[in-house]
């Protein structure tokens, strides 16, 4: 027991001299344990105790913007989008919105965002939302529907965007709107700007909760490195207390989605860290 211990609203790990543990996050200092009743209702489940701890932040509605860092094949979108699918489900919100940036800046490419034809081109921007909602739609269907009927997982997709209202928004588009009642996803946000973080968050009215995911192993963006991008820079804010909005901060370091996840850290990531 410390005395001079002061909650913070992360994660814990609660060990006796027994040797026995259990898991859990402070909220408004009050220990909230892990429990799996606390997943029952997804459809999908997080796999192990990190996952767990970022889900169960996101499900207990008590904080308004969460933070994560987690590298490639951590499950990061796709906890996300699951976890928002259940708090539309409660009734505590109304809509989710994904963010993701284009590689280009909003400080010097944004010049992309005025051209025609938006939808195609950052439809590769978004198929990692796609692939999510694929994902998550195969969930919903036998595996005999989604194994032989590309049709039903189309249709699938279809219900669960309208459903829970999905929608995308590049941030050149941002400018002059006001989001509200909504879970906003900030995607691979080691590839935006200061600039461009605050001008989305600055959207959002107080019915909202952001959820800001990235990886500093993969800046894409020319103009960006890991000290000086929108992730870091929340990620750095989450160390001290805000009377404006709870924040919660998490790191996903482990890969959850195959061996070439596994082996391609192993070879490169490590080999860059040697360097």
């Amino acid at each position: 027991y410390d005395e001079e211990y002061s909650k913070e609203n992360f994660s814990y790990i609660f060990e006796s001299e027994d040797g026995n543990s259990c898991h859990g996050i402070i909220i408004n200092e009050r220990i909230n344990l892990l429990s799996e009743a606390d997943f029952k209702s997804l459809q999908v489940k997080p796999v192990n105790l990190k996952q767990k701890l970022f889900m169960k932040a996101i499900l207990s509605d008590m904080f308004e913007l969460l933070v994560i860092d987690a590298k490639a094949g951590s499950g990061k979108t796709l906890m996300s989008m699951v976890s928002a699918m259940r708090l539309i489900d409660l009734g505590h919100y109304d809509k989710i919105v994904y963010v993701r940036n284009s590689i280009e800046s909003l400080d010097r490419g944004a010049d992309i965002g005025y051209l025609a034809g938006n939808d195609e081109k950052f439809r590769i921007y978004n198929m990692a939302l796609y692939d999510t909602l694929e994902f998550i739609a195969k969930k919903h269907l036998k595996k005999s529907e989604s194994r032989e009927n590309k049709e039903s997982i189309e249709s699938k997709i279809s219900e669960l965007t309208s459903k829970y209202c999905i929608e995308t928004l590049w941030p050149g588009e941002a400018r002059g709107r006001t989001l509200s009642s909504a879970v906003v996803i900030m995607d691979e946000w080691q590839n935006s700007s200061e600039k461009t973080t605050q001008l989305i968050l600055s959207r959002l009215d107080e019915s909202c909760m952001a959820i800001v995911i990235g990886s500093n192993r993969q800046i894409d963006n020319l103009y960006l490195n890991k000290y000086n991008n929108g992730l870091t820079t929340l990620l750095k804010q989450t160390r001290h207390h805000h009377d404006e909005i709870n924040m919660f901060a998490i790191e996903l370091e482990k890969a959850v989605r195959g061996k070439f996840a596994e082996f391609t850290e192993r070879i490169f990531e490590r080999k860059q860290n040697t360097k």
